[in-house]
Formats: structure tokens, sequence, C-alpha cells
């Protein structure tokens, strides 16, 4: 395969993206119908393969982390089960990150600082566990219902 076309939909996605992927939810069996159609309007990113099918996507949703006291974008992901372990997800990580970052210095969502990972995959957390990872600069903090906290700032945030 070669690398995913990946799509910046949020606040954008159309109804047709929408129904592609609470289609690809449910097939996927990530989510029944009911919680994709609660989640689907948090879509940031999707992915797509050669035949421009969904292979990913990725939500957010804003939340206050409370060790720092400070609001975040809470990321999450799905790749398809054939598609996992091709960097789909790193991809998905580093575009929502640019994006992210473009907004907030641009003005928009100026509350959030920075995006928050909860990772919730166990080889994730096998085979990168340093603290910072180098490819997307995203740091450690901690342990949340045994899945790993992971933060980036946005260039230009502050703490106080």
């Amino acid at each position: 395969m070669k690398t995913p076309k990946i799509e910046f939909v949020y606040q954008q996605i159309t109804d047709a993206q929408k129904q592609e992927v609470i289609n690809f939810w449910v097939a996927e069996n990530a989510l029944n119908e009911d919680q994709a159609r609660k989640r689907v309007d948090q879509i940031a990113l999707i992915a797509r393969g050669d035949d421009n099918q969904v292979i990913g996507v990725s939500t957010m949703a804003k939340r206050l982390y409370e060790p720092i006291g400070k609001t975040f974008w809470v990321f999450r992901a799905f790749v398809a089960e054939g598609h996992r372990q091709q960097g789909v997800v790193l991809q998905l990580i580093s575009e929502a990150k640019e994006h992210l970052n473009n907004r907030f210095n641009e003005g928009k969502d100026s509350d959030v600082i920075g995006i928050l990972l909860k990772v919730q995959s166990p080889i994730l957390m096998k085979h990168f566990p340093q603290a910072t990872w180098p490819r997307t600069q995203f740091h450690f903090v901690g342990i949340e219902d045994g899945c790993h906290i992971r933060i980036s700032y946005f260039d230009g945030a502050k703490i106080a």
C-alpha cells in the first residue's frame, strides 16, 4: 500500500463522509451504530487507502486535563485491522498535530494548548516506551485507566 490519503475534516465533514465513517466503525467492530452516531461529530481526520476506502479515522474533543489544569484536544484514532502496523496511526497523529497547531496559531481554539493521547494499544506502549516519542514529540505524563497519557504542546502555548 502506498501512503494513505489523509483528509482533515473537523467541523466540515459531509453527511456522506459521516455515513462512511459510521459504516467503517460498525464493519470493523470498533463501535456499534449508536456509539458511532454519537461520536461521528468528533471526527477530525479520515485516512483512505489505495481504493479510496476508509482505513482509519481520528476523533478529537476538548478536555481539561486536571494534573496540568489546562485544556487539550483528546485525540483518538482507529485503524482497520488490515492496515495496522503500517504507520497509519503515526500519520494521523502527525497530520492532526500540524492542523491543530496551525489553528491554535491562527487564534482558533486558543483555550486548547495541545493534544493529549490516551494510548490504549499494548503494542504501542510496549514498543515505544521512550519518555518522548522522537518523531511526534509527545511526552509521557502518566497513566490513566491502564493507558499511557502523552501530551504535546502547540507552538507558543503557555501554561500561565
